[in-house]
């Protein structure tokens, strides 16, 4: 692939991520009232599907960048966007509140896999000199999909239900995994070490947990 298109492509595929990923934090609460209508259940329950979301999603970034600095970027991107994607169409297709809350943790867990992995995939395809602006572009995207969560979950569920919200990250999960396959190479953090601490990543995770519970 021609240089200017596979930066081009990898950028739009950053964006994406992002993008659905912050999306996601917000576009459920306007959906909660009817989504505890369906389920016949309380709205104290069904809180829960946004906050553990956003729980798992805090708790688990950086032990997940950790990982993903010494098993390959690119590998845990895709995982986590695959993960994200079966995910957000099991929230759509769940038959029961505890189902949807449970697919929930799966959308936070994969959020918590490729958003630490954006920043050093700009880096290592667009180089050092232009990742701060790469970056905020990124972060741009981050803020649009931050505020349009509402108003793109108001307009689903008025058109549809509550389960297109959801669906909606589908192609967009498909469309992103086609451009980090094409526009990316694998690359690791070769000046770290290759051992895992994984009492300490227990001890930070639990540590974050409660903090942010």
């Amino acid at each position: 692939m021609d240089a200017k298109w596979q930066k081009a492509g990898g950028l739009v595929a950053l964006c994406l991520i992002m993008f659905v990923v912050t999306l996601d934090t917000t576009i459920t609460n306007i959906a909660l009232p009817d989504i505890t209508r369906s389920f016949s259940t309380t709205l104290d329950t069904s809180n829960w599907i946004s906050t553990v979301y956003v729980l798992f999603f805090s708790v688990l970034m950086i032990p997940m960048a950790k990982i993903a600095d010494q098993l390959g970027r690119k590998r845990l991107m895709v995982i986590g966007l695959i993960l994200f994607g079966i995910g957000s169409l099991a929230c759509g297709l769940a038959k029961s509140i505890g189902m949807l809350i449970a697919m929930r943790t799966v959308q936070g867990l994969s959020g918590a896999i490729v958003t630490p992995i954006i920043v050093p995939l700009s880096v290592d395809l667009f180089g050092r000199a232009k990742a701060n602006q790469i970056v905020g572009v990124i972060g741009a995207a981050a803020a649009v999909a931050a505020a349009a969560g509402p108003p793109i979950g108001g307009l689903l569920i008025h058109l549809w239900s509550w389960h297109e919200i959801f669906f909606v990250n589908v192609p967009i999960v498909l469309l992103t995994l086609g451009l980090v396959a094409i526009c990316f190479h694998e690359s690791y953090d070769t000046t770290i070490s290759k051992s895992i601490d994984y009492i300490g990543i227990v001890l930070l995770s639990s540590g974050l947990f409660f903090v942010t519970f």
